[in-house]
């Protein structure tokens, strides 16, 4: 038995207010690279469901930039190592890592001959290190700011030329190699937030808090005007840009929600993207771009990836994701759509086959998702807005709230639509989207499960047991409890016929139950490491899948309960939610933000 990953359904980058987020693509122009907590993730510009990752960071990776000749990317991270690996082949080699500054790095540069690499960020000693690719030998100083640094570019043409800026409003120009200190520019009048050479090498641009920006001479590093005084510029700093490939346009973000492109002789605005989120006076805020070939992308505060069309200056295709941790997870009972909730309370569906992501505005809620479960006509989801969403299959942006009282812990549903929530304190019956009764309990509950008949429910507790109780129109009665499980229980899932029942802990064991004796039918289901976060099992009930805070995956077999299959480090962190979307392909989703798919090959 064993598993093979077919498709990552990737995150979207990690940005944060006021601080640019710089995106990269290879040589080619084919893919775009991008970070989000401790992977970075290159992507596939024209088929963004085909993208690959890289998770060998031990803390969260900031920038990652490919060498020019493709074949490998340095990417640097918030403790100041730049790791360098290799891009052929699916092993990702090491080449070298260096421990560049002492705090986060910021940017990095390659140079032309893809030999030398400069690092930037927030220094204790330096705000910079000039290395060599190979070795990690010093190639240079970078000296001249006294504040953290945001930026750095190398001409790719010799003689080459470095240029750095940063918070202290400055540009600082070196000469090389090796590197060494040339002189202090100081046009911007705030933060620089992104420097680059143009395409054929004759200049360089600047960007910065300010609004402005400013050309210069890329040899002596003299200012050759400020494009940002032409008229129906930016309102607000400037994030990012980017060159054309004839080094004839710039592409711009900005602040004030817009992206722009500018005539460099002509010192003109072209075009004028309103990029506006609007449901939000911030998240459209653009704070990173790109632009290879044909394709000019803008990144929004939102983590939306937006493909610019010059020929209609508006967006031709927006690529969405999650960029918080997934906490919730389910499948359709159709198995063509996913639907997720991440730690800041999005719901975003996803197409199986393309894997393509929809935020779900009506069914998101105002805080962390806790579970989001079907029951073949609804997806129903609880979160820590103390409310239930109830979303309907047909038409996602049909929704209902109901509210609860207490925080949910846990919720599940039955085949003829009765939604069971779990609070600390008690269990509430939903039926008909609307509250219809409530059982107080004696202890602290965790989880919840209803069995697809309606006729059972079980609620796991802080104390390790089951409480089986069955369920009469409203109406819950005692009927066992159960006590193998070692730990606080932390998920439950009943078979498809409805009498088994799998209950994983806080220990990381899983313990098979048969609900109507009370016996403990599967007890060896125990090699997660910790917390179990979601047992589903497969649609014939042969199988079982787990996933846990160990960030493994287990499949189970109930036929030869010895059997399994380990898929070890399946998400960064944690693993969240697991499901079967036919008897051999399963689907997980992580803290990682991303949905991956597994084939499995089953004796």
């Amino acid at each position: 038995m064993s598993a093979v990953r077919s498709s990552i359904f990737a995150c979207s980058p990690l940005a944060t207010r006021g601080q640019a987020v710089h995106l990269d693509a290879d040589p080619k122009g084919e893919n775009i690279l991008y970070t989000n907590g401790k992977s970075v993730y290159i992507r596939n510009l024209e088929k963004p469901h085909i993208a690959n990752e890289y998770t060998q960071h031990s803390c969260n990776v900031t920038v990652a930039k490919y060498a020019p000749s493709g074949y490998y990317i340095a990417s640097g991270d918030e403790r100041g190592n730049v790791r360098v690996w290799d891009t052929v082949g699916e092993e990702q080699v090491l080449k070298l890592e260096s421990r560049a500054i002492g705090g986060r790095v910021n940017d990095i540069a390659w140079d032309g001959e893809s030999k030398r690499i400069i690092a930037v960020g927030d220094g204790k000693e330096k705000f910079g290190h000039a290395f060599l690719a190979d070795t990690g030998s010093s190639c240079g100083e970078i000296m001249g700011h006294s504040k953290v640094v945001n930026t750095v570019a190398i001409r790719h043409t010799r003689p080459f030329r470095a240029v750095t800026g940063g918070d202290d409003n400055t540009l600082v120009f070196s000469h090389g190699v090796p590197f060494v200190f040339n002189k202090t520019i100081s046009d911007h009048t705030r933060f620089v937030q992104e420097v680059k050479f143009s395409t054929n090498g004759d200049m360089f641009a600047s960007v910065g808090s300010d609004g402005k920006i400013f050309l210069y001479d890329a040899k002596t590093g003299d200012k050759i005007k400020e494009l940002s005084a032409a008229e129906h510029g930016h309102t607000g700093g400037i994030f990012a840009l980017s060159w054309s490939a004839d080094s004839s346009r710039i592409l711009t973000s900005s602040a004030d929600q817009t992206a722009k492109i500018w005539d460099v002789e002509a010192s003109s605005v072209v075009n004028t993207f309103n990029l506006a989120d609007a449901g939000s006076s911030f998240l459209g805020q653009q704070v990173g771009n790109i632009w290879k070939g044909d394709n000019l992308v803008s990144l929004s505060l939102s983590g939306d990836l937006n493909y610019l069309d010059p020929s209609t200056s508006k967006a031709s295709r927006v690529i969405q994701g999650h960029q918080k941790a997934i906490t919730a997870f389910t499948i359709s009972e159709d198995k063509k759509t996913f639907l997720s909730g991440s730690y800041d309370g999005r719901v975003m569906s996803w197409e199986e086959n393309t894997g393509k992501a929809t935020p779900l505005n009506e069914a998101s809620h105002g805080n962390q998702v806790m579970q989001i479960v079907n029951n073949g006509a609804q997806f129903v989801s609880a979160g820590m807005d103390d409310t239930v969403r109830i979303s309907n299959v047909k038409n996602l942006q049909e929704v209902s709230v109901v509210s609860i009282s207490g925080l949910p812990k846990s919720v599940s549903s039955s085949d003829d639509q009765t939604v069971v929530v779990a609070t600390e304190t008690e269990v509430q019956i939903i039926q008909g989207g609307k509250k219809v009764d409530s059982l107080a309990v004696g202890y602290s509950a965790t989880s919840v499960a209803i069995n697809p008949q309606g006729t059972t429910v079980a609620i796991g507790a802080q104390d390790a047991k089951v409480y089986v109780m069955s369920l009469d129109g409203t109406k819950l009665k005692a009927v066992h409890t159960l006590s193998s499980n070692k730990g606080a229980i932390t998920s439950l899932s009943f078979h498809p016929e409805g009498k088994l029942l799998a209950a994983g802990d806080s220990a990381g064991k899983i313990y098979v139950y048969d609900t109507a004796t009370g016996e403990t039918t599967i007890s060896h289901w125990v090699f997660h490491t910790a917390r179990v976060n979601s047992i589903q099992w497969s649609p014939s009930g042969n199988y079982a899948v787990s996933g846990s805070l160990d960030t493994n995956v287990f499949v189970w077999s109930l036929e030869k309960t010895m059997k399994k299959i380990k898929i070890a480090n399946a998400h960064s962190q944690s693993v969240a939610g697991v499901g079967f979307i036919d008897e051999t392909t399963i689907a997980t989703a992580g803290a990682d933000a991303c949905v991956k798919t597994w084939k499995l090959t089953l004796h």
